[in-house]
C-alpha cells in the first residue's frame, strides 16, 4: 500500500511539473474593432492551450470558443484568434508621456515619423503590411491609441531613420526585407546563426524590416553602391510613392511608371486588386535594385541579359495556319466548393435551407461552357481547359493562389472571374502577360479602361438605350415619340441618353417630346399624343402605383390613338395586366434574350437535358456559358491570339446574346449588342436581330 502511495505521489509531482512548464503567453498588442466590439488578435504558437490563453487574457475558455467556433476541435499553430477585450482590463495602461495632438484630437507628427489617416475597415495589421512596419512599432509610435477610428491620424515610424551599424572590415551589408528570418539569412549567406548574432548584437531584440545588418564574409565592403570583387551592394532608395487617383488601375499605374504590374503587387502586399482613391503605393524605380547584396552568381555579364519570355507576334486576320495550333483556356468560376466539402449528419431541423448554399450558383455556366468546348473539339480544335474554383464576393485568397500557378502565365484565354475584386486582380495579371480576359456579367464600362486585354460581354445600360433608339428610328420613322417619367429625378440621365440617341437615329424624321407626370399629370400624356399618327410612348418608370394606371389609361385611349409602348427590363418581374401589354404592342429591351422556338436553341436544350439531366435556365447562365465559350474559343481557333484585331470580320449570333464589340479608346472591348423584343400573341418575339 505504501509503495502504491509513493508511485501515485511521484506521478502527481510529474504532472504538476509538466503544467508548470507550460509556456507563458504574452498578451497581443493588436486590438481590432469588429462590429463595434474590441478584440485582441492573437496568433497561436505551438504548445499554447485554451486554458493558458484564457488566463493570459483574463477571460473564460467559453468566451474564447464563442468568439472562435472553429477551435472546438482544438488549437493549431498559426491560427488567428479573436479574444474578447474586457472593458475593465485595458491592454495598455495610460501613457505617462504627453503626446502632441491638434484641436481635433489627432496625433501631431513626431520627428522620424509620417502621418496616416485611418480609412474604413483599416486595422493595425493591415497598416503594418502596407508600410512594412511591425505592429509593435506602430503601437509604440502611437501611445494611448487603443483602437482605430475612421478619420483618426496615426504616426508611422520610419525605421530607416533608426541608427544602423556602420560597415565593418570583412563584412557585407544587408537590408532586412519583410518576412526574412535569421534562419533564411544564414542559408542565404552560408553562415551560422551564432556568427550573424556576433556581428550584430542588436539581434537580441529581434529582426526588423529595414534593419541594416553586417554579414561576415571575409571581404572588405564599401558603403557606396559600387561593385567589389564581383559583388554589388546597393543601398539607395529604390521606391517612389504614388497616391492613387480616381479610376486609376494597377495597369494604368504600371504603364505610367514603366514597370510590371507584378512588381507593384510584390512591393505592396496589402493590395487586393481593387484600388481606392488616396491609397499610397510603393512604385519600384526601373533600373534600381531594392537594398540587398547581389552575390557573384546572380550578376550577369554586361553583354548578357536575363532571358524574357516572348509571346508570339500577333498576325493578320488570316485563318489559314491557325487551326493546327493547340490552345489553353482557363475557366475561373466561383464554385464555392468549401460549402460542399462535407456531409452534415446532425439534426435535420438545424440544417441550412438549400437557398442558403451558393456552391451551385454558377454550375450551369460551367455546363454550358463544356458543351461549347465539345462542339469545337469535334470541329478539330486542340484545346486544354483549366478549371479553377475562384473567390466569390470580397475575397481574393483563392484568386491569388491561382495566379501564382506556373501554368497561368501561359494560357491563351481567361474566362472569368465573376466578382469585381477577383476580376480586377486577374485583369491586371492578364495585362502583364498579354492574355485576353473575359468578364461575363458586369455592366460597368470602367473595367475596360486602360486595359486592352479586357472583353466585357454584358452591354452597358447606355448601349441598350442606344440599340432601342436605333430600332425605333428604323422601324417607326415619322412617328410621334413621347418619353414620360414619374418625376424630375427618376431616370433623368436615361431620358437624356435616349433622347440624344433618338435624335441621332431619327434622321430628322422623328420628333421627341418629354413629359414629367408629377408636373403635368394626365395632360402631359394625352396632350402630347397625336391622333391619326403612330405614337411611340417610352415609359421610363416601374412605379407600382403609377405604371398600372398609365397602362390602363393608354389602353382605354386606343380608340383615338395608335399607341406602341416601350418599357423597362424590370417590367418582366412585375404583376402587370398582360392584356394591356398585348393591346399596346409593348416592346422591352434586355442584354440577353432566348427564343425557344429557334432550332439552335432547341438543339442546345436537348443536348443539355440529355447530358446533365436538368433544364438549362437563362437566369442560371446556362446559355451565357455556352455563348461566351463558343464565341471566344471559335475566334481563338480561327484567328489565334490576335483575334481581337479580327472581331469586325466575325458575325456570330449567340443563343442568348449577340456579339458586337467596340474598342474603347484607351482600353479594352465592350459588347454593344442587346435585344429588343415584342410581346405578341402571348409570346416574346425578338425583333432587332
Amino acid at each position: 500500500m505504501k509503495r502504491i502511495f509513493i508511485v501515485a505521489l511521484f506521478f502527481l509531482v510529474a504532472v504538476l511539473s509538466l503544467f508548470s512548464q507550460e509556456q507563458k503567453i504574452k498578451r497581443s498588442d493588436i486590438i481590432e474593432n469588429l462590429k463595434g466590439i474590441p478584440y485582441y488578435i492573437h496568433f497561436v504558437n505551438s504548445g499554447e492551450t485554451l486554458k493558458a490563453l484564457a488566463d493570459a487574457y483574463s477571460v473564460t475558455t467559453e468566451e474564447i470558443v464563442q468568439a472562435n467556433p472553429e477551435i472546438t476541435n482544438g488549437l493549431k499553430a498559426n491560427q488567428v484568434l479573436k479574444i474578447p477585450m474586457k472593458p475593465d482590463r485595458p491592454d495598455v495602461s495610460p501613457s505617462t508621456t504627453a503626446t502632441p495632438v491638434n484641436e481635433k484630437g489627432d496625433l501631431q507628427p513626431v520627428p522620424g515619423t509620417r502621418m496616416h489617416t485611418i480609412e474604413p475597415k483599416e486595422t493595425w495589421y493591415g497598416i503594418s503590411r502596407f508600410y512594412r512596419v511591425p505592429v509593435k512599432d506602430l503601437i509604440s509610435a502611437n501611445p494611448g491609441v487603443d483602437t482605430l477610428k475612421v478619420g483618426m491620424s496615426v504616426s508611422i515610424p520610419d525605421l530607416s531613420a533608426e541608427k544602423q551599424p556602420e560597415a565593418r572590415q570583412g563584412m557585407l551589408q544587408h537590408t532586412v526585407q519583410p518576412q526574412e528570418t535569421i534562419y533564411s539569412l544564414t542559408k542565404k549567406y552560408n553562415i551560422t546563426a551564432e556568427e550573424l548574432q556576433k556581428a550584430n548584437p542588436e539581434l537580441t531584440e529581434g529582426l526588423k524590416a529595414g534593419q541594416l545588418l553586417n554579414i561576415p564574409s571575409g571581404q572588405d565592403v564599401k558603403t557606396d553602391p559600387e561593385p567589389l570583387n564581383n559583388s554589388l551592394v546597393i543601398t539607395k532608395e529604390s521606391y517612389r510613392e504614388h497616391v492613387v487617383e480616381k479610376k486609376e488601375t494597377l495597369y494604368s499605374i504600371a504603364k505610367l511608371y514603366g514597370v510590371e504590374i507584378g512588381d507593384i503587387i510584390k512591393a505592396n502586399p496589402a493590395v487586393t486588386g481593387e484600388l481606392k482613391k488616396n491609397d499610397v503605393l510603393r512604385i519600384p524605380i526601373p533600373g534600381a535594385v531594392e537594398s540587398e547584396t547581389i552575390l557573384p552568381d546572380k550578376v550577369l555579364p554586361d553583354n548578357k541579359k536575363e532571358p524574357v519570355p516572348d509571346r508570339k507576334s500577333e498576325g493578320p486576320c488570316d485563318p489559314e495556319g491557325k487551326k493546327n495550333q493547340s490552345y489553353t483556356v482557363a475557366l475561373l468560376i466561383p464554385f464555392m466548393l468549401e460549402e460542399a466539402d462535407s456531409i452534415n449528419t446532425g439534426d435535420p431541423s438545424s440544417l441550412r435551407l438549400p437557398s442558403e448554399y451558393h456552391s451551385l450558383d454558377f454550375i450551369q455556366f460551367y455546363e454550358g461552357a463544356l458543351i461549347a468546348v465539345d462542339s469545337l473539339t469535334n470541329a478539330g480544335m486542340k484545346v486544354k481547359v483549366l478549371v479553377f474554383d475562384v473567390d466569390a464576393g470580397e475575397h481574393v485568397t483563392k484568386t491569388r493562389k491561382i495566379l501564382a500557378r506556373a501554368e497561368m502565365a501561359d494560357v491563351d484565354l481567361i474566362i472569368g472571374p465573376f466578382f469585381a475584386k477577383s476580376f480586377e486582380l486577374v485583369a491586371s495579371f492578364a495585362a502583364s502577360h498579354s492574355i485576353p480576359v473575359i468578364n461575363p456579367l458586369t455592366q460597368r464600362s470602367e473595367i475596360v479602361q486602360d486595359n486592352p486585354y479586357v472583353f466585357k460581354v454584358q452591354p452597358s445600360s447606355r448601349s441598350q438605350y442606344n440599340e432601342t433608339a436605333r430600332y425605333i428610328g428604323n422601324e417607326f420613322a415619322g412617328s410621334n415619340v413621347l418619353i414620360i417619367r414619374r418625376n424630375n429625378e427618376e431616370n433623368s440621365s436615361m431620358a437624356a441618353d435616349l433622347k440624344s440617341a433618338l435624335d441621332k437615329y431619327g434622321n430628322g424624321m422623328i420628333r421627341v417630346k418629354e413629359a414629367v407626370y408629377s408636373q403635368s399629370f394626365d395632360a402631359g400624356l394625352f396632350n402630347n399624343l397625336v391622333s391619326g399618327k403612330k405614337n411611340v410612348v417610352v415609359v421610363l418608370t416601374s412605379d407600382k402605383a403609377l405604371l398600372p394606371a398609365l397602362l390602363r389609361k393608354m389602353n382605354d385611349a386606343r380608340s383615338k390613338y395608335d399607341i406602341t409602348v416601350f418599357g423597362l427590363p424590370e417590367w418582366e418581374n412585375m404583376e402587370l395586366d398582360s392584356q394591356y401589354l398585348l393591346n399596346l404592342n409593348t416592346h422591352l429591351y434586355n442584354g440577353w434574350f432566348v427564343d425557344y422556338s429557334d432550332q439552335a436553341v432547341q438543339s442546345f436544350v436537348g443536348t443539355f437535358k440529355t447530358r446533365f439531366a436538368t433544364e438549362p435556365v437563362l437566369e442560371n447562365y446556362a446559355f451565357l456559358g455556352y455563348d461566351i465559350s463558343f464565341y471566344f474559343l471559335s475566334n481563338l481557333f480561327t484567328y489565334g491570339r490576335a483575334f481581337s484585331k479580327c472581331l469586325s470580320a466575325v458575325d456570330h449570333k449567340g443563343l442568348s446574346t449577340g456579339f458586337t464589340f467596340r474598342k474603347n479608346d484607351s482600353g479594352g472591348y465592350e459588347n454593344t449588342a442587346s435585344s429588343v423584343y415584342e410581346l405578341k400573341d402571348y409570346k416574346r418575339k425578338l425583333v432587332n436581330r
